[in-house]
């Protein structure tokens, strides 16, 4: 096929895509981009809570913790043993995935 066959819209739309995504990507950051990720995750937690020894009162000072379900906690650990990783608290009922993320800076298992 001879370029001289081409449509001309299909050439123009062909130029004007090389030359805005060459113009998009000179405009982005990748250090600007690192830095926000480091910022929102470092940040040190301002308490940290031991799972497998925390009592009732500590587990209530964690985001959406009444006594109920710090009890339930306590109860699966008493049964099940302590936890090895702090993911094993999502086996306790009541403990959602958007709750745990909530908590995941307070707490560890060590």
């Amino acid at each position: 096929m001879r370029t001289s066959n081409l449509p001309k819209t299909f050439a123009v739309f062909f130029l004007s895509f090389i030359v805005g995504s060459s113009i998009v990507s000179s405009c982005t950051s990748r250090r600007s981009a690192t830095k926000f990720h480091k910022e929102s995750y470092d940040s040190p937690a301002p308490f940290v809570i031991n799972l497998n020894t925390a009592d009732t009162n500590d587990l209530q000072k964690l985001p959406q913790v009444g006594p109920a379900l710090a009890e339930r906690i306590i109860g699966h650990r008493e049964r099940y043993g302590p936890f090895r990783k702090v993911e094993h608290v999502l086996l306790v009922e009541g403990v959602s995935e958007k709750r745990f993320l909530s908590w995941r800076q307070f707490i560890r298992t060590e």
